[in-house]
């Protein structure tokens, strides 16, 4: 997986509550891959990645964008970036 990739996430059985709750509410056509990070301080210094929803379901109907804990995610490559 790289930078740009459009990927299919679920979550693992270490997921908490706030990962399952992005993944649900903005995880229905996927997202695209920003940036995979060793360490991110908002997240406990934890591997993460950077991701951009591609359904528009935050508010102003634009698209979501955070982090999300690697060790709490099963992704799936849904098409690669060239």
């Amino acid at each position: 997986m790289k930078i740009s990739d459009h990927i299919a996430l679920r979550p693992t059985h270490k997921a908490k509550g706030r990962t399952k709750n992005r993944l649900r509410e903005h995880g229905e056509l996927g997202f695209i891959v920003k940036r995979v990070n060793v360490r991110v301080g908002c997240l406990e210094h934890r591997p993460a990645l950077l991701l951009e929803s591609i359904s528009k379901n935050s508010s102003g109907g634009e698209a979501w964008r955070g982090w999300l804990p690697c060790e709490e995610i099963e992704a799936e490559v849904i098409s690669e970036s060239r």
